[in-house]
């Protein structure tokens, strides 16, 4: 129970601080999540569950991520980055593994993280509606506010539209294990939750977050072997697609061919998108193992750009790609650290999902399409530097490591 608890601060901190708050408590909230840890393992069922040596590609990604400080010019920025992510990673990924390694913790964590994403999700729901978004307009200084406000993509709790999306994509999963429920409120918490933060989702307009929303239901569905589904799926987003590419509406017009493809200043193809990426490669031929250093792409960007980069706004002078984010800051080490991370992750928790015995799968499922729904979304924006994404995508790789770790039941 102490657990719960603990869990619900976590991700009450994580659901409603907005990102201005969290950089103003950053260290504060790395030493409560150790304290955390800490009070977990005091449990010796607990201690022995969680540490594995399954957990190599975690260690040896944090070990790789110092690459990040080698050739930064500012020491400082590299090492404050450094550790304010794996002094965040690990402790939230053996706080997920210590939360999901006992079955009976699965409905209770899901109802949690329901209750929580509902909420922001309505925040956001009054945000379109009335127009306004009180924490922003009294509490709290956002410079997007106006920028957001104006096109009507809500922020709500979480400062950005596309942290919001993000947000809503890693939590909408955990709504499917709510709908077998034996409680016809937890059901209703399920379905409420799912269509709610659905059309937050889409009405953040946001490419990245809608294409991460995408993979993650197609993946959902090609695990629990929904053929029909997915080819449902698939017909009716390109209808939207065509639908959206005829469409005059700012927002709208974001999901269509110009918008998404190319035609665009931001599309997927676009002068904006390749420049980054020649950037990208520009420095890593100069620092191809070890890179700029971490959050350095913005130190270095006048020196790499194309063209006039001081007359660049320092909000652009970024690759806008987490994946083009590594490779530019940490070179072919750290990157070749977080795509270990991620793929040994992936190919474990697949692997123990197709297990058709084991008690955890459905909860397991959902946190593997959680988890590609976010990596999808990483190739649109730094999650990494965004605190409140960060800390989410932390607690889902603890719970794939934690289902993958659990003992089958068949």
């Amino acid at each position: 129970m102490v657990n719960l608890r603990l869990f619900s601060i976590i991700f009450f901190w994580v659901s409603f601080f907005p990102a201005p708050i969290q950089n103003l408590y950053w260290l504060q909230t790395i030493i409560f999540l150790i304290l955390v840890l800490l009070v977990l393992m005091l449990n010796k069922k607990i201690f022995r569950s969680i540490f594995s040596s399954k957990d190599w590609s975690l260690w040896v990604f944090c070990t790789c991520l110092l690459a990040g400080t080698v050739n930064a010019l500012d020491k400082n920025i590299a090492y404050r980055e450094y550790f304010g992510i794996i002094f965040v990673l690990m402790p939230l990924y053996y706080i997920g593994k210590a939360l999901l390694v006992m079955d009976e913790n699965d409905n209770k964590v899901s109802v949690i993280i329901c209750l929580a994403s509902l909420m922001v999700a309505f925040i956001g729901f009054l945000e379109l509606y009335f127009g306004k978004n009180i924490l922003f307009e009294n509490f709290i200084s956002n410079e997007y506010y106006q920028r957001y406000l104006s096109v009507g993509r809500p922020m709500s709790t979480q400062f950005n539209p596309v942290i919001l999306g993000t947000y809503l994509v890693g939590c909408f999963p955990f709504g499917f294990i709510l709908l077998k429920n034996k409680s016809i409120y937890l059901r209703l918490l399920g379905v409420t939750s799912l269509l709610l933060s659905a059309f937050i989702i889409i009405f953040t307009f946001s490419r990245g977050v809608f294409l991460g929303f995408i993979f993650m239901l197609i993946f959902y569905l090609w695990l629990k072997n929904k053929k029909k589904l997915i080819q449902a799926l698939v017909v009716f987003l390109v209808g939207i697609f065509i639908f959206c590419s005829f469409q005059e509406n700012i927002n709208f017009k974001r999901f269509g061919f110009r918008g998404l493809i190319a035609g665009s200043g931001d599309s997927i193809f676009s002068g904006y998108r390749s420049e980054r990426v020649k950037m990208t490669f520009k420095m890593l031929q100069d620092h191809p193992f070890f890179g700029v250093g971490l959050n350095h792409f913005r130190v270095r960007f006048g020196e790499y750009c194309l063209r006039d980069g001081i007359k660049e706004p320092n909000e652009f002078r970024i690759p806008d790609n987490m994946y083009l984010t590594f490779l530019a800051e940490t070179g072919l080490t750290g990157t070749f650290g977080f795509l270990l991370f991620i793929v040994f992750l992936l190919k474990e928790g697949l692997n123990k999902a197709k297990k058709q015995l084991i008690k955890s799968r459905q909860v397991l499922i959902v946190s593997l399409a959680a988890f590609v729904g976010l990596l999808v979304n990483m190739g649109a924006y730094e999650l990494f530097y965004w605190k409140n994404p960060l800390m989410l995508f932390c607690l889902i790789c603890g719970f794939i490591a934690a289902k993958d770790s659990v003992k089958d039941n068949g």
